[in-house]
């Protein structure tokens, strides 16, 4: 794991918050959060903006959690295969590619971008509802993200070390937080940036996919390992 790999999963949760699954429900979580309608007079007020800010860090925790987890396993796992490296980089790269040609529209997979939720009642303007929809979110609310939230998961099974594949998953969801943290503290303007981030979903869900296309053919051909040394040099 080097500095290239933390950068593609921070890049992936940014890519992955874009995605026409998620952008268009963040007003609704932060309706959520708050505990009330996003008025107007309400999103001038102070408490209900610091409510909204502590529950968006309760939700980040909350998924943060759930995908760290995710990595140690998918780590954890990998470290009982580790024969099989270069084999499982090549498997793994041509499964990489086939989710980025999903996200192209090219083939339809379709069990990734099933919706698997739990049918679980959350309160709003609470901060442990907020921790428990954060939770909800990483475990079954993101269907849309699933070719590259699974791409990254990947990623971590091939990781030296657990801790490292729990870091690298961290990363993404810290890429996945920064945006949804900025729009909790930009609360007015909230709905107007999504509606206007909205016209360009399906092309960032394009260009996500074909990046994860040249992602797993650098894995296929074992190039990806070389990036560091290259750029290093």
């Amino acid at each position: 794991m080097g500095g290239v790999s933390f950068g593609v999963a921070f890049a992936a949760g940014l890519a992955s918050i874009l995605s026409p699954c998620i952008l268009p429900m963040v007003p609704s979580y932060l309706t959520t959060m708050a505990g009330t309608a996003l008025t107007g007079e309400a999103v001038q007020s102070r408490t209900v903006r610091a409510r909204v800010m502590v529950n968006a860090v309760l939700f980040v925790a909350g998924m943060s959690l759930i995908l760290v987890i995710s990595g140690l396993l998918a780590t954890s796992l990998g470290q009982f295969v580790r024969s099989y490296r270069n084999l499982l980089s090549q498997l793994g790269g041509m499964v990489i590619a086939l989710f980025g040609l999903e996200l192209m529209g090219v083939i339809q997979l379709g069990i990734l971008k099933r919706d698997w939720h739990m049918s679980t009642r959350v309160h709003g303007g609470r901060g442990w509802s907020a921790f428990l929809l954060g939770v909800i979110f990483a475990t079954g609310w993101t269907p849309c993200v699933g070719p590259i939230l699974a791409s990254i998961i990947i990623m971590a099974s091939a990781a030296h070390s657990v801790w490292a594949g729990g870091v690298l998953l961290a990363t993404y969801a810290a890429g996945l937080a920064v945006p949804f943290l900025a729009l909790a503290l930009f609360l007015g303007q909230a709905a107007h940036w999504t509606r206007r981030l909205g016209r360009y979903v399906v092309a960032i869900e394009r260009v996500s996919g074909a990046l994860l296309v040249v992602l797993g053919a650098l894995l296929m051909t074992h190039w990806y390992a070389r990036i560091p040394g290259l750029v290093a040099g």
